[in-house]
C-alpha cells in the first residue's frame, strides 16, 4: 500500500456535533441536526457519551430507523454491553491475541448483510455507528489509538476526467464479509463502482473491500484484486486520509455510502478496549430526499 496523508481535522470529514447533549435526550429537532450533519460531513463525532448498549440501540432507532443490522449477545458480559443489536468490539473480557475487530484493519465499507437484502444497493444509507467505553493507551505503532476514514466523494471528485471515463461503466461484484455467518450459500449482489449518493446527489466510489470483483474478472481472482487496490493507492495518493484519535466516551457515526474506514491495530494482550458496535439502514424522509437542498449546502 501507498504512503498517504493523516490528517486530525480534515476539510469534511470527523466535525463534532450535539455538543453538550446527551444522546438519550435528543428532540426532533436535535436528530434532525444530527442527521443533516452526517449526511453533509460522512463522519460525525459526539464525545462524553455514556451509554449502555440499549440505550444506543434506542437512540439508533429514534434518530434513524428499526432496519438495525445487529450481532449475537454475549451473555458472560455485564448486562450494560448486552443488546440483542448491538456487537462489543475489543477485549471486554480480558487480553486475547487478536480481538473481533482485528478483521477491520484493512480498508473498507461495512457491508455486513447488505448482500443478503433484496432490493437494497450496496450503497444505501447504512449508517454504522462505535461508541468506545474503554480505550487503548496507543496502537502498535506507539501513536494514539485511531481509525482512518477516506472520503470517497473527494476521490471521485480529483480523479482526472480520463479516469472517471474508463470506471464510471465498471461494476463490482460484492459478497457478505468472511465473517458474516449464515448457514445459506454466500450470495453475490453487482453495484456500480460510481454511484449517485441518493440524498445529496453527488456522485463517488463505492469499492466495498478487497474481495469486490470487477464483472469479467470472475476467473481471475489475481487481477481483481490487484484491480481493487492499484486503485485504492491510486485515491489515496489524491485525498487527506481522516484520522480519528479515540477518547473515552466518543461515539463516532459514519455513512459508508461516503466514506471507507480502516481500524488501526492495537495490543489487545496488554490494553484494555471495549467498544459498543450498531449498522442501521436509515429510513427516508421527505425532507431528506429533496436532493436541492443538501447538495451545495
Amino acid at each position: 500500500m501507498t504512503d498517504y496523508h493523516v490528517t486530525e481535522h480534515h476539510p469534511r470529514l470527523g466535525v463534532e456535533v450535539c455538543k453538550g447533549n446527551n444522546l438519550n435526550h435528543l428532540n426532533d429537532d436535535q436528530r434532525r441536526e444530527l442527521r443533516h450533519a452526517l449526511w453533509q460531513h460522512g463522519v460525525i463525532v459526539v464525545r462524553n457519551q455514556h451509554l449502555t448498549a440499549l440505550e444506543l440501540e434506542r437512540f439508533a432507532r429514534a434518530t434513524f430507523g428499526d432496519q438495525i443490522l445487529g450481532g449475537p449477545v454475549n451473555h458472560r458480559l455485564p448486562p450494560e454491553l448486552r443488546s440483542e443489536h448491538v456487537a462489543v468490539l475489543g477485549n471486554p473480557e480480558g487480553p486475547v491475541e487478536k480481538p473481533v475487530e482485528h478483521v477491520a484493519c484493512q480498508w473498507h465499507h461495512d457491508k455486513d448483510a447488505l448482500p443478503r437484502i433484496d432490493g437494497l444497493p450496496m450503497n444505501a444509507l447504512y449508517v454504522v455507528m462505535l461508541h468506545v467505553h474503554d480505550v487503548p493507551d496507543s496502537g502498535l505503532d506507539g501513536r494514539p489509538h485511531t481509525t482512518e476514514f477516506l472520503d470517497q466523494l473527494e476521490a471521485w471528485r480529483k480523479l482526472s476526467p480520463e479516469r472517471k471515463v474508463a470506471l464510471e461503466p465498471i461494476h463490482l461484484l460484492h459478497q457478505p464479509p468472511a465473517f458474516s455467518p449464515s448457514s445459506e450459500p454466500s450470495p453475490t449482489k453487482s453495484h456500480p463502482l460510481v454511484s449517485e449518493h441518493e440524498l445529496i446527489a453527488r456522485k463517488g466510489l463505492y469499492m466495498g473491500s478487497d474481495t469486490a470483483i470487477p464483472t469479467g474478472m470472475e476467473n481471475d481472482p489475481v487481477a481483481a484484486r490487484r484491480f481493487w487496490h492499484n486503485l485504492l493507492d491510486e485515491i489515496l495518493v489524491l485525498c487527506q486520509v481522516y484520522s480519528h484519535r479515540w477518547q473515552k466516551g466518543d461515539v463516532v457515526l459514519w455513512d459508508n455510502s461516503q466514506v471507507m474506514h480502516c481500524g488501526k491495530p492495537y495490543d489487545a494482550l496488554h490494553c484494555h478496549r471495549t467498544g459498543l458496535r450498531l449498522g442501521v439502514i436509515a429510513r427516508e424522509e421527505a425532507s431528506l430526499r429533496n436532493k436541492a437542498t443538501l447538495q451545495h449546502t
